[in-house]
């Protein structure tokens, strides 16, 4: 045998070799298409299969154009600094929802509404249960590493604020067609994640040895912004040939009690707080009146104690209300009472009192004749009833 003839039959039976590890391979597609339904069934009860399961790369710049506001749009927190996305079609959502309330998913009529955190919340357990189960199974290094350690972070309101949420470079989007409750339902569930070499590189906060001092802190950018409030006087009310005529130098008269209570508003009518009207410096200015600490931290804890002005009250505990139990019943009985008078010396009743009784009772002569009454004879002798044949239950 010459050595091309024995490359060749190398290179065939490696081939076919290959080919059948990629048979039994658990690769990413099928991995969703098993495990979705079984999540379904565990969680709802509801039958779910995955007819189609597509994987495609997408670039950072065209994530937005891949989204629709029309969908459930959920943004999902992963490892590291990076986040990911899901979306879900409205028509998938109202299956699970009448799954989860009615026990049972009907055909879609075609109505829309928009996507609230109701759905959002009914969502997210089978969205992190898949990803959960999903990510042990699978074979290849990369395909765990592309989905494992994402879960449900919120819900965004719309695709840009949602893409803008997503800053990596390149992401791979899964896309499963579902078929929902054997026909009812079909609609896509699509993953947006970041593909998982960015994340390798990307460095981590706590051992990350590159200088961090001029990077730019969120959170005191976030602090320095200016914001615009408004301090509300008080609210007048005229009739707008009133208001036409206002010119300008002209008073206007406030209601009493009203002017040293002042809302603080935003630029768009939201009441944040109040205050009281003074000056510092020769200026007007407004103190802003701050609750109570305990209307929103109330002092129910047994370390709040100290901070509480009440009078300490000792626990009674069940060894201290059995003794007292046991002294109430211990308890020496009454003595009784001594030196009563002797009751056989009291003084005879006097000869002038009445002590003619008859003379109080009224007259009977008027009562009935009792010869009236029927002869009792006829009744039947008592002798010839039968015997009762009584019975104890047992």
């Amino acid at each position: 045998m010459s050595d091309t003839t024995k490359d060749t039959v190398l290179g065939r039976i490696a081939a076919a070799g290959r080919e059948e590890r990629k048979a039994r391979a658990m690769t990413l597609q099928k991995a969703m298409r098993m495990t979705l339904a079984r999540v379904a069934d565990a969680l709802m009860e509801l039958p779910m299969a995955v007819i189609g399961a597509v994987v495609q790369p997408v670039e950072g710049d065209a994530v937005e154009a891949a989204l629709s506001d029309d969908k459930l749009l959920l943004l999902l927190d992963g490892p590291g600094r990076y986040a990911a996305a899901a979306t879900i079609d409205p028509v998938v959502v109202g299956g699970l929802i009448q799954q989860q309330t009615m026990g049972t998913v009907r055909p879609d009529l075609g109505d829309t509404r928009a996507m609230t955190r109701t759905d959002a919340a009914i969502c997210a357990p089978l969205l992190d249960t898949l990803i959960e189960r999903v990510a042990p199974i699978l074979d290849e290094p990369d395909d765990r590493a592309l989905i494992e350690g994402f879960r449900f972070g919120a819900k965004a309101d719309d695709a840009r604020t949602l893409a803008m949420s997503l800053d990596a470079q390149d992401y791979v989007v899964i896309r499963l067609t579902v078929d929902v409750s054997r026909g009812a339902r079909q609609g896509d569930i699509e993953f947006v994640l970041p593909k998982p070499g960015l994340m390798d590189a990307a460095p981590d906060d706590e051992n990350d040895d590159a200088d961090t001092s001029n990077r730019p802190d969120f959170v005191k950018t976030v602090m320095d912004l200016n914001t615009d409030l408004n301090m509300v006087v008080c609210r007048l009310q005229m009739p707008l040939s009133a208001l036409h005529a206002l010119k300008v130098g002209q008073e206007l008269v406030l209601p009493p009690g009203h002017f040293p209570d002042v809302q603080i508003s935003t630029c768009t009518g939201r009441i944040v707080g109040k205050g009281v009207v003074g000056h510092v410096d020769g200026v007007r200015a407004v103190k802003p009146q701050r609750k109570p600490a305990h209307a929103t931290q109330p002092l129910r804890r047994a370390s709040d104690v100290p901070m509480v002005d009440m009078p300490e009250v000792e626990d009674l505990t069940n060894q201290g209300r059995r003794t007292n139990q046991t002294a109430a019943r211990e308890e020496p009985a009454p003595e009784p009472i001594a030196d009563l008078p002797d009751v056989t010396n009291l003084p005879a009743l006097a000869d002038d009192v009445n002590m003619d009784v008859d003379a109080a009772l009224p007259d009977l002569d008027d009562l009935p004749d009792l010869a009236d009454i029927p002869d009792l004879a006829d009744l039947p002798d008592l002798a010839d009833m039968p015997d009762l044949d009584l019975k104890v239950a047992s």
